[in-house]
């Protein structure tokens, strides 16, 4: 004789561990983007950080070389007295 009972207990289990698994898939999904998100905002923090370190090596040249300009178009009175 056939086991009935168990041929229709088996569709149910397989339909539950079918459920099971996509619930389980949607969570991870789920977990991924939001690490994503998390390691997209710590790149472009770190953009920013880059530009920002860039220009102030770019205003602080500028201000380096016009200092430098300026001590060269008046250069300080030598001490040397000539006799």
């Amino acid at each position: 004789m056939t086991d009935r009972p168990e041929t229709s207990a088996a569709p149910n289990e397989t339909e539950q561990l079918t459920r099971l698994l996509e619930l389980e898939l949607i969570q991870k999904r789920a977990t991924w983007k939001q690490a994503g998100e998390r390691y997209r905002s710590f790149r472009a923090a770190g953009f920013i950080f880059l530009f920002l370190l860039v220009i102030a090596g770019l205003v602080g040249g500028y201000f380096a070389f016009m200092r430098v300009n300026e001590q060269r178009a008046n250069p300080p009175p030598s001490s040397n007295i000539d006799r």
